[in-house]
């Protein structure tokens, strides 16, 4: 049998048509592809910032919110530096101390917070030897150095960043004390020029804790709470001790 044969004008016809309308499909498919697709990158796509699809996340940057400057902010930063150099191999980050190397806690320290900063400048500069009560609490026979600058200790701290250091401690951790200043420490190194041992609690106790506007410290009598805070601050002893002097 002979094979069927389409003439020219048919075959022309089918394929044309069958054409032509898989184009129109395709055609209308893409379109509404392609104008979802734009909607959703639209709507989803972020900031069209080359980090955003990135496998590492990039956070994208907070709103700026107007807040009024802290006029404290650049010496807790220069004492936040200045305490991980000096202070934080034994105080720690936290400022929880080490128990199991006497040492004391400086968040929530009697010692540090208290209203003036006559004794805790002393114990920078000087160190600190023996026993000594923070917190209500005994931490045995602890030894501090001193951290100020000097010939003998190059590596120690300027004035600036010593009181930098410690106005950084009394408010951190959930401190909040007053900011100390060089010329407080300046006055305090003037003051105790002759001293070369460290202080020990007894001594520092009987030194008042404010200090006037020279930076020495002043003889005004202490407050009932500094009174409670400088007794809760010495050894079981020697409290009682002084409790039976204050009955005689």
């Amino acid at each position: 049998m002979s094979p069927i044969r389409e003439n020219s004008s048919t075959k022309g016809n089918r394929r044309q048509g069958g054409f032509g309308t898989l184009n129109l499909v395709l055609l209308a498919g893409s379109l509404a592809l392609f104008v979802w697709g734009g909607l959703y990158v639209g709507k989803y796509g972020g900031r069209f910032d080359p980090d955003e699809f990135d496998e590492v996340p990039h956070p994208r940057a907070p709103k700026v919110v107007a807040t009024s400057a802290d006029p404290n902010a650049a010496v807790l930063k220069q004492g936040q530096k200045a305490y991980s150099l000096s202070c934080m191999a034994c105080h720690q980050a936290d400022g929880n101390g080490d128990e199991g190397k006497f040492i004391p806690p400086l968040a929530g320290s009697d010692w540090l917070l208290a209203d003036g900063p006559a004794r805790i400048i002393r114990i920078t500069l000087h160190g600190l030897s023996g026993p000594i009560k923070v917190k209500d609490k005994d931490w045995g026979q602890g030894q501090m150095i001193s951290q100020i600058k000097t010939a003998d200790n190059p590596a120690g701290l300027p004035p600036e960043d010593l009181a930098a250091a410690i106005s950084y401690a009394r408010n951190s951790w959930g401190n909040k004390a007053s900011i100390i200043t060089a010329d407080q420490v300046k006055a305090v190194i003037e003051e105790t020029k002759d001293r070369s041992t460290p202080w020990t609690a007894e001594e520092l106790l009987k030194i008042p804790v404010a200090v006037g506007a020279g930076g020495a410290s002043t003889n005004a009598l202490p407050s009932l709470e500094q009174l409670k805070a400088a007794l809760k601050a010495l050894p079981a002893d020697q409290l009682d001790s002084v409790l039976k002097e204050v009955k005689k």
